[in-house]
């Protein structure tokens, strides 16, 4: 799958602010598997306290949502 076909602008913007830069290539299973563990190791890394997790949780929820169909 290729995620700068299948992702938004700001979710882009997103990826490269957690450390993820995204290429026009084909990402193989492997690599979406990778991208969406760190996702979710930068969403869980934050504080319950202050709602961060949902936040993060719903700005992320749509890439999460095309890496797992894209696997």
């Amino acid at each position: 799958m290729n995620l700068l076909n299948k992702c938004t602008t700001n979710e882009i913007k997103l990826l490269k602010n957690i450390g993820i830069n995204i290429e026009d290539k084909e990402y193989t299973n492997e690599e979406l598997r990778r991208y969406e563990n760190q996702i979710e190791d930068f969403i869980m890394s934050h504080s319950t306290k202050n709602g961060d997790i949902s936040k993060l949780s719903n700005q992320f929820s749509s890439i999460l949502n095309t890496l797992v169909k894209g696997k």
